[in-house]
């Protein structure tokens, strides 16, 4: 009684098996692609961070906007294969093209004018951009998931990863625009612009000894808006604060390497430096904030 169900059974199980085959295959490729990435990044001594399926690599940190979704950007790129002996598929900058023997007259070297998520890039690209700051330079790596896949593009082979050195000339947005409008309505014309882009006002100043970026000091500071609502107070007069810690945003740790030892600074903090384009339960999205900073002593410089 029960034979005749087996054939359908089985032809429903059938697609199910092959499916599970296919994306197993995918997963082993992908993995098998991502630890050849980590090989080449280690072997050039690179630090990287991970997200949405894209290693972004730098050698610096710089303090400039974080590209947003919608962001006008336009940037400097080289696009090559992550091996040994790279091989270098597209550049918009005429140096690289003739290192590379590319074709030249084919070729437009100017920077390359996008809408971040938006404009039709090859994907991991377009997450790449997403993950990278205004006058950044960096190295975006990703797998052929996110490339062109089984694809043979030119001299590009069937699932291969792709690398992308990129350089941020320029970035506008909806959001940078916002916050340009709050800091207008700052009177900074007591302030001092460090190169960070955080502005500083000198209240106590007893000595000229100041702290490294990855010192630990003991010191107090608080936090808020524009309009003095407040974000955030250390509890203690006298606290002990490591400069490294993730915890603690770049405008403090900016901050306290401005103070010198027994001084106090007021700073107002564009968002690059707090919160930046997701901004926070309190703070919202591309929102400067008010820092009051008293260094009171300094432990150790690491």
């Amino acid at each position: 009684m029960n034979r005749p169900l087996a054939l359908p059974l089985i032809a429903v199980i059938a697609p199910l098996l092959f499916t599970s085959c296919e994306n197993s295959l995918e997963d082993d490729k992908r993995y098998a692609e991502e630890k050849s990435i980590e090989s080449y990044i280690s072997s050039n001594n690179w630090t990287f961070t991970k997200s949405d399926g894209v290693y972004h690599i730098t050698s610096a940190s710089p303090y400039g906007y974080e590209v947003n979704h919608g962001d006008t950007v336009e940037f400097w790129f080289k696009g090559y294969t992550p091996e040994t002996t790279p091989l270098v598929f597209e550049t918009n900058i005429k140096a690289e093209a003739i290192s590379a023997k590319l074709d030249t007259n084919i070729r437009s070297f100017k920077p390359l004018r996008v809408i971040a998520g938006e404009t039709n890039l090859v994907e991991g690209l377009k997450r790449g951009l997403l993950l990278s700051r205004q006058n950044q330079a960096c190295t975006i790596i990703f797998p052929s998931s996110l490339g062109f896949k089984g694809e043979y593009m030119g001299p590009i082979e069937a699932w291969s990863s792709l690398a992308y050195d990129i350089d941020i000339i320029y970035l506008n947005g909806p959001g940078i625009q916002t916050e340009n409008q709050k800091l207008s309505g700052i009177d900074l014309s007591t302030y001092t612009r460090h190169e960070s882009g955080i502005y500083q006002k000198t209240i106590v100043e007893t000595s000229t000894v100041k702290p490294e970026s990855t010192a630990t000091v003991y010191g107090w500071y608080k936090c808020s808006l524009p309009d003095g609502t407040p974000i955030e107070e250390i509890s203690s007069a006298n606290a002990e604060i490591d400069l490294t810690s993730a915890t603690i945003t770049t405008a403090l740790r900016v901050g306290f390497t401005l103070v010198s030892r027994g001084g106090t600074s007021n700073f107002v903090a564009p968002s690059p430096l707090c919160y930046g384009k997701k901004g926070t339960k309190n703070v919202s999205p591309y929102q400067p904030l008010l820092y009051t900073i008293r260094l009171d002593s300094i432990k150790s410089n690491r």
